[in-house]
């Protein structure tokens, strides 16, 4: 008694993914011509859906499979994590801003050094600190 018994996803083959890309298509060009919705757009929505209902079907086996949708799919994903982290980014950089803040600080003005009424009349110097190097006059 021999029995055939494999674990894991059962992949379709190459026949049945051919014939589900034709009748996609189909359905999709119709919809566009139809709807005026681009089809690019259209087959985006398909890979969504299946994604969130059906994540092991034969629709993301014929999307793994498509270059052009792979791409598509990719820069979505990858669109979104940016997305996603943007907001905590840009709270670590103002908290960054906050802290790292140069410090000004105006010197007194040296008069021994200026002869003319005009140099004596020049604010003080002012020279800029940074919060990184501790110590050296800040």
């Amino acid at each position: 008694m021999k029995l055939n018994f494999s674990f894991g996803n059962k992949r379709p083959n190459k026949n049945q993914l051919i014939i589900l890309f034709l009748v996609l298509s189909v359905i999709i060009a119709g919809l566009s011509k139809c709807s005026g919705v681009n089809e690019k757009s259209l087959w985006e929505l398909l890979d969504e859906l299946q994604r969130k209902f059906i994540p092991q079907g034969p629709i993301n086996e014929l999307i793994i499979k498509d270059p052009e949708l792979l791409n598509r799919r990719i820069k979505r994903d990858v669109d979104r994590a940016i997305e996603r982290v943007t907001p905590e980014y840009d709270r670590i950089i103002r908290e960054a801003d906050k802290r790292l803040k140069p410090r000004y600080l105006e010197e007194k003005n040296d008069e021994s050094l200026c002869y003319t009424k005009e140099c004596k009349a020049l604010a003080p110097p002012m020279r800029m600190c940074s919060p990184v190097v501790e110590g050296i006059d800040c």
